[in-house]
């Protein structure tokens, strides 16, 4: 018995110690977690506290925020699963759960190997703390060198899920079996609501065609004609009284005017009465019967649907590795000339993925453009284009051409959000800059927009996108299109949309006279803008707001400007210069585009009054400063690649234009044929274009009419004739006699012979007159 008595009180004195053991651990590891949180979390701690914030987030990075989570956790579990779960392996699989977490925390923070020296990542104090910090840092690069970012993410998600599993001691049967109902419950809860939904469209359903039978059957019951005589007399006069007590109710009831055959005593009216009631109501419905009918045929603008245009077959998809490998390279071409700089943001786009690099303090940012070529040599990459510094930020932009290049469509430019939330009615719709981000801005901002580049870089699909976007967004009751295409393959088509005010000019020389329209009609505009007190189209249209008073914008779209240059580059240049100096607030804009760009086309008159530009790919550099009046286009790729440079950027946006196909077009116009509207092209216009003479011009010669005279009159069309006659110097008369022949008042020079003269008096009596009136 004393025996047993020794060896309990043995047992209890081994037990004892450790259980106290056991507890005290417990309450360190939960005070540390305490005062760790506080070193984290605030600066209240002194200069200790900050030295433990400095080295655990130097080690862990963002991952000490869970190291207090686990020390409580570790602390609550080794007391509740004591039995069931030993302490070393909680503790092991605490530890594993931190680790794992770092080099989550790591990898998606930033792009994997984009610097080449993993610890940098913690030591750098601009980026002290971010990331996993030195252990995710050297850990991540070391299993991604063996296993690559798949293999690294398959092994991280394995291992923290069995972490979890032991560390929580999870039972594996239950968790499935869970999983399992859970599942379960989910597929009959989504059965139940996708039922109820079905029963609820089908209700919808009934209920409007129940409401639109009614809706019909009022409506034939109004204008349906019931007249007396053709009724029993006692049931026609009865029917009458019911209807008109019925009328005089709902008058009342909705505080409407009385109708003078409704009163309030229903008496019996005799014969005649009955039958002037009935014929004047027989009249009325029929009125009411053909406003309804007008109502129907009059035509509404219907807007072409999103399922016309191509949709994207192949989603976007960014390339890691080539990432990786492009950042290494130009940090180790950067350090081999001695430049200190880092990659710290990557921008993927369609076409161009731009690398943006942070330098040292010391670092002269001409230096680093200044190795163009040697990073195209690292690269393999040919046109590598550098921006610096970017705007709004202090890093350079170094844009690589992708190996594998995306396609940009219509469809998914037109059916965004962007697009949709564009308030503006010109949407300038261009394509993807360099981020992936949809680019739409909005041609009354220009206000004028040049369009230049080679030969098939994209400038006339971009026109086309153009064309095709205001379609979508505008009707043509607030939008006429002006189309000019002197190479007459590339517009013509667009002959049957509604938007056209005039049907589209092919003739260089009627080219020259719609822009004299254009300039008439402006100076049409500012007068009346004058005459109603206000500014500009937007004050006007406000005033008269839904009167047929309202002005629609005017888009002016000039494909090829070298081909108008050619034929008539005075008048064409005077015209542009005047439209582009005051047709925005007259609501008219001109886009401008041509293959051509030369100085001869693009003249100093033309870039001074056309301030917003876009350049696609060029072949040298002064074809680019011709456009934007700097380098940087002959590096662009073609087949879309643009700079669009707008008077309100300071330097010019890299997008990828939206690319618009021949059979999107064709699918387009296709839509609005046979299909009737308000608006039609005007026949009125097209006859003061055709008359418009070039007399008008806006610079025109004050003694050009007694020029005319004196050669209608005398018969003699020669330069020295004129100078004699008119006391004028050789160059002025030359001039005179030149738009003559342009004109087609004169014949061609014969050398020693006099010039033929075509005008005849009826013609000059007529200008003269015009002249006077004017």
């Amino acid at each position: 018995m004393a025996n047993s008595n020794r060896r309990i009180k043995k047992t209890t004195k081994k037990k004892s110690p450790n259980f106290e053991i056991n507890n005290l651990t417990r309450v360190i590891l939960i005070i540390t977690a305490i005062i760790l949180s506080l070193c984290f979390l605030t600066n209240k701690m002194g200069q200790v506290g900050l030295l433990i914030n400095n080295i655990f987030y130097l080690i862990l990075g963002n991952g000490v925020v869970v190291l207090p989570i686990l020390m409580v956790f570790v602390a609550i579990n080794s007391y509740l699963n004591s039995i069931e779960t030993s302490d070393i392996l909680l503790i092991i699989s605490a530890i594993a759960i931190l680790i794992l977490s770092s080099i989550s925390l790591d990898s998606v923070s930033a792009l994997p190997g984009i610097y080449k020296n993993r610890f940098s990542l913690g030591l750098d104090p601009r980026i002290l703390g971010i990331n996993g910090g030195l252990l995710g840092a050297f850990i991540n690069s070391f299993l991604l060198n063996l296993f690559g970012s798949l293999g690294l993410t398959i092994i991280v998600i394995v291992l923290l899920s069995v972490s979890l599993v032991v560390f929580f001691n999870l039972d594996y049967q239950e968790m499935g079996s869970n999983i399992g109902i859970g599942l379960e419950n989910l597929r009959s809860k989504s059965k139940e609501l996708t039922e109820s939904a079905k029963k609820k469209a089908i209700e919808r359903k009934n209920n409007k065609e129940v409401k639109a039978v009614e809706e019909l059957r009022s409506q034939r019951e109004n204008i349906k004609i019931n007249h007396p005589s053709l009724m029993d007399s006692d049931q026609a006069f009865a029917e009458d009284n019911r209807k008109r007590s019925v009328n005089f109710q709902i008058g009342n009831e909705e505080g409407k005017e009385e109708d003078p055959f409704i009163f309030e005593q229903p008496e019996f009216p005799s014969f005649e009465e009955v039958e002037k009631i009935s014929l004047v109501t027989e009249t009325d419905k029929l009125e009411i019967q053909k406003e309804i009918e007008d109502k129907e045929d009059s035509p509404v603008y219907e807007y072409p649907p999103i399922s016309l245009l191509n949709k994207k077959r192949k989603s976007d998809k960014i390339d890691k590795d080539e990432i990786y490998e492009n950042s290494r390279i130009i940090e180790e071409t950067m350090e081999n000339f001695g430049i200190d700089a880092k990659v710290e943001r990557v921008n993927s786009g369609p076409t161009v993925t731009c690398y943006e690099l942070v330098p040292a303090a010391n670092v002269r940012l001409s230096k680093i453009v200044g190795l163009a070529d040697n990073l195209s040599f690292s690269l393999a990459s040919p046109d590598i284009r550098i921006e610096a510094p970017i705007p709004g930020k202090t890093a350079v932009g170094i844009e690589v051409p992708n190996r594998e290049k995306s396609m940009v469509t219509l469809e998914e430019v037109i059916n965004s959000k962007v697009f949709e939330e564009n308030k503006s009615d010109l949407p300038l719709v261009l394509g993807k800059d360099t981020d992936g981000g949809i680019v739409i801005s909005a041609i009354d901002e220009m206000p004028h927009l040049l369009i230049a580049g080679a030969t098939g870089s994209g400038k006339s699909v971009c026109v086309n996108s153009i064309i095709i976007s205001l379609l979508y967004k505008t009707s043509p009751k607030d939008l006429r299109l002006i189309l000019i295409d002197p190479k007459i393959v590339e517009l013509g088509i667009y002959n049957d949309i509604p938007h056209l005010l005039i049907p589209v000019v092919t003739e260089p020389k009627k080219a020259a006279s719609t822009l004299a329209w254009a300039v008439e009609e402006m100076e049409r505009r500012y007068k009346t803008f004058a005459e109603n007190f206000v500014k500009d189209i937007r004050g006007y249209n406000e005033k008269f707001a839904g009167t047929d008073e309202k002005l629609a914008k005017i888009v002016i779209i000039i494909d090829e400007l070298a081909d108008l240059m050619m034929v008539a580059s005075n008048e064409v240049e005077d015209y542009i210069q005047r439209l582009t100096q005051m047709a925005r607030a007259a609501g008219m804009h001109l886009i401008i585009a041509t293959q051509r760009p030369s100085v001869d086309v693009i003249t100093g008159i033309i870039k001074a009054n056309v301030p917003s530009r876009i350049s696609f790919a060029v072949s040298s550099q002064v074809d680019s400063r011709t456009i934007l009046g700097f380098a940087g286009a002959e590096k662009l790729l073609g087949k879309g690649d643009m700079l669009f440079h707008p008077s309100f950027y300071s330097k010019p946006k890299r997008i990828q234009g939206a690319f618009v196909s021949p059979k999107e077009v064709d699918r387009v116009v296709e839509f609005f044929k046979n299909r009737e509207y308000d608006v039609d092209v005007s026949e009125e216009i097209i006859e003061e274009i055709e008359n418009v003479s070039d007399v008008k011009k806006i610079d025109a010669d004050p003694l050009f009419m007694e020029a005319l005279k004196l050669i209608l009159y005398d018969e003699q069309a020669s330069i020295s004739y004129l100078q004699r006659k008119l006391s004028i110097g050789y160059s002025r008369a030359a001039r005179i006699v030149d738009t003559m022949e342009e004109q087609g008042f004169v014949g061609p020079s014969k050398g020693s012979k006099p010039r033929d003269i075509y005008i005849t008096e009826e013609e000059y009596l007529k200008m003269l007159g015009e002249d006077i009136g004017q």
